[in-house]
């Protein structure tokens, strides 16, 4: 199995905006040195929930201050952004990492953010869709192009920076429903499966990954799936819970803050975010302990072994761990992640 960081940087200080980066900085390095395969980084806005709102930069800064570990964006929201802006940016960063990059990609789920922008909702998978004809079109074409869209015209295209792998970084794309999993699967992507999906939920995805890419006439391979899991691993399941429970149930609150349409009127989320509308709901709760059993990889290094065995036999070789949640103390991080790679690790070795 491979193992990597699912990072955000978050903001529970307002005032420590420049401490909870490095921190979560430092954790990519050390994660490095440990052998994890990888480090993915996630895009958010206006809220304190996620302050890393520009990707592709920090994956910049990343590519010079490490050497083996892969880079990923998880997810660079594409109807935010300009395509070609983009794709010169992703190629910027597989240069700068020798080859290093993991493009991940995604519509984007929260009201909050699509309202501030002036996007409309109903046009995200449109745009998306868009944008990475655009995107793959910069990246693997050798002549000009010209590109006449619904939202994105371009005459006479051609950019530099190129990507150095070839034809382009592996594309990785986050997707739940069957629709969209279906969607990752005829156009040859890889999938991308969230932090917040229960275990059983996690197999039943894969499985229907798997049925769709072959259905497509495409080659299936278990490490084409990428699962995120908030993970965190201590001396006994008494301080595992102590430690993460006041910061995963921050991050679970803020979340729903900026998510969730004003009052929680899911009637705004239109027909193509449905499976959103229960999430943001105003009677949704959060149970820290059924997160605890059914979630997250929290507890003994033994306990982290059994669910990471359970998620493999599911069909999951390549996890991404979500570490720095709602602003917990960096040095339990740090040491959670050496203990995960002496004692966990070893036991999924190839």
């Amino acid at each position: 199995m491979r193992f990597g960081l699912f990072q955000s940087v978050q903001l529970p200080d307002p005032k420590s905006e420049a401490r909870y980066y490095k921190e979560a900085l430092e954790q990519v390095v050390w994660a490095e040195k440990l052998g994890f395969d990888s480090a993915w980084l996630t895009e958010h806005h206006f809220s304190r929930h996620g302050i890393v709102s520009s990707t592709l930069t920090v994956l910049a800064y990343l590519a010079g201050v490490t050497d083996t570990i892969r880079l990923g964006s998880a997810v660079t929201v594409l109807p935010f952004h300009n395509p070609i802006q983009v794709a010169e940016e992703a190629a910027t960063v597989d240069l700068l990492s020798n080859g290093r990059l993991d493009f991940g990609v995604g519509r984007g789920f929260q009201w909050g953010e699509y309202h501030k922008l002036n996007i409309a909702m109903d046009e995200a998978s449109r745009r998306f869709e868009e944008s990475m004809e655009v995107i793959t079109k910069a990246w693997s074409q050798d002549e000009p192009f010209d590109h006449q869209g619904e939202f994105w015209r371009f005459n006479d295209m051609t950019i530099h920076p190129r990507p150095v792998q070839t034809p382009y970084p592996p594309v990785w794309v986050a997707a739940s429903s069957p629709a969209s999993l279906a969607r990752v699967a005829r156009n040859d992507w890889n999938l991308m499966i969230g932090q917040g999906e229960p275990f059983g939920q996690v197999a039943q995805q894969v499985e229907s990954y798997r049925s769709a890419v072959g259905e497509a006439g495409f080659d299936y391979r278990p490490e084409r799936v990428v699962v995120a899991r908030p993970m965190y691993t201590t001396t006994s399941e008494d301080k595992a819970r102590r430690d993460t429970e006041a910061p995963f149930m921050w991050f679970k609150r803020t979340g729903q803050e900026v998510g969730a349409p004003p009052e929680n009127r899911t009637e705004l989320l239109p027909d193509e975010f449905s499976s959103y509308r229960r999430r943001f709901s105003r009677d949704t709760g959060f149970d820290y302990d059924a997160m605890f059993e059914n979630v997250a990889l929290f507890g003994t290094p033994g306990q982290v072994a059994e669910r990471v065995e359970n998620l493999r036999q599911s069909g999951v070789e390549n996890l991404i761990f979500f570490i720095n949640y709602g602003g917990i103390e960096h040095r339990k991080v740090m040491d959670s992640l050496e203990l995960f790679a002496a004692q966990v690790m070893p036991q999924f070795a190839d």
